[in-house]
């Protein structure tokens, strides 16, 4: 087995049971070396954290909305993925990279975050301590189902607020991490997806806007198809640069497509 290089797969657009599957075949079935993907959601879809119940979302009004709902197999809150670049990165245990603090991990990852981002015109995109939430204890429960209301020990932040979320999971022969980069501010549509009472959604959505930051509140972005070109190429960079490796684009053979869509299933709700 060969772990030199990495692998960076993009695989555009897709729905969300194809996203999920995908990173979890990677994690367990692609392991001769790491890889790092990049990916967009079509429709826009609701993930939810792996212990976190259904019935805190509003399914039919997403069924009318025409938006999916999967389950990550990553832990933490829901995420309303729509304007934004997902990455997911695996790294195999006997990959050189691979480490057991978690922490190690994600501020290694978390660099090329910033480094891409920084790249690629917002100048104050950083990686800081979080910092715990402040708001009264009702709003701290009835928030806990938003994934951009809450604080991890680092974050890659714009000032005090989130720009990057993200989750890890620990597996027998990898580890595996994934997030969002928020571009467009249709994350905070989430809210009106919650199942919680209509006078608090207002609040809420002014109280998760505080919290977070997405790419156009800073930069102006005519055409946003050619940002999200950009943007990958800038990861592409700073993933050479941070790790020393020569990246390889990848594809998925028809092999790894035919797994992957079996293992769709897994993630239906």
């Amino acid at each position: 087995m060969s772990l030199k290089g990495i692998r960076f797969i993009d695989t555009g657009s897709n729905h969300g049971r194809f996203n999920m599957a995908a990173d979890y075949y990677t994690a367990r079935y692609l392991l001769d070396k790491p890889a790092f993907r990049v990916y967009r959601w079509v429709p826009y879809c609701v993930s939810l954290g792996y212990h976190q119940k259904l019935e805190e979302i509003d399914t039919e009004l997403c069924k009318e909305r025409g938006f999916d709902i999967v389950r990550r197999e990553t832990g933490g809150r829901a995420v309303f993925h729509s304007e934004e670049l997902t990455y997911s990165m695996i790294i195999p245990k006997e990959s050189e990279f691979y480490s057991d603090s978690i922490l190690d991990v994600y501020n290694r990852i978390s660099n090329v975050l910033v480094k891409a981002l920084q790249a690629s015109g917002i100048k104050d995109a950083d990686l800081k301590k979080g910092k715990a939430p402040d708001f009264k204890e009702l709003y701290k429960e009835k928030l806990s189902s938003v994934c951009f209301s809450s604080t991890s020990t680092y974050e890659v932040v714009i000032g005090d607020k989130k720009l990057v979320g993200s989750a890890q999971k620990r597996l027998k022969e990898s580890v595996l991490q994934h997030g969002s980069i928020l571009v467009g501010d249709k994350h905070l549509e989430l809210i009106n997806l919650l199942n919680i009472e209509e006078r608090l959604k207002s609040r809420f959505t002014q109280i998760t806007k505080s919290k977070t930051a997405s790419v156009t509140d800073v930069i102006n972005i005519k055409d946003h198809e050619t940002f999200y070109y950009d943007l990958k190429k800038e990861l592409r960079k700073a993933l050479e640069d941070e790790f020393g490796e020569n990246i390889e684009n990848y594809s998925f053979s028809e092999k790894d497509l035919l797994e992957i869509n079996k293992i769709e299933s897994y993630f239906n709700l």
